[in-house]
């Protein structure tokens, strides 16, 4: 069986949610923050502001500030969780293929901070197409 047998069904999954305008998986990750201050930020993940400039954040405040993210490498796409309390182990599955955006500049719809046991999340609402997805193996 071939990797894309595999994936098809994931992919088109993907492609009928945003299709129908879904936005259930159009969350990324971008970091974390330890008592309002930015603790690591995700390498891979530039933060822009309106000019697409890249905002220093040092903390939580400033990232009101971000109306853009540019990925250099594909970013896993999740379920926007808002400031939801994120439970140990939720929703862990075993390896497999799963929806990532692929690199490039996205717009920021939304900005939650999902609660984590220290700390919390820095999670962003992107708008994105389907031809922005690709699917990957974590």
């Amino acid at each position: 069986m071939t990797a894309f047998t595999i994936c098809k069904p994931s992919l088109f999954l993907a492609v009928c949610l945003l299709a129908m305008g879904v936005q259930a998986s159009s969350c990324i990750t971008a970091g974390r923050m330890d008592n309002a201050v930015w603790a690591p930020q995700f390498q891979s993940v530039r933060l822009l502001d309106d000019a697409g400039r890249i905002v220093p954040v040092k903390n939580k405040s400033e990232l009101t500030q971000v109306r853009a993210v540019e990925l250099t490498q594909a970013a896993l796409l999740s379920v926007c969780d808002g400031n939801k309390a994120l439970a140990r182990g939720e929703g862990v599955q075993s390896k497999g293929p799963v929806p990532a955006a692929k690199p490039g500049r996205f717009n920021v719809a939304g900005l939650g901070f999902p609660k984590l046991q220290n700390g919390e999340l820095v999670e962003f609402e992107l708008t994105i197409a389907a031809d922005q997805i690709v699917m990957i193996t974590r």
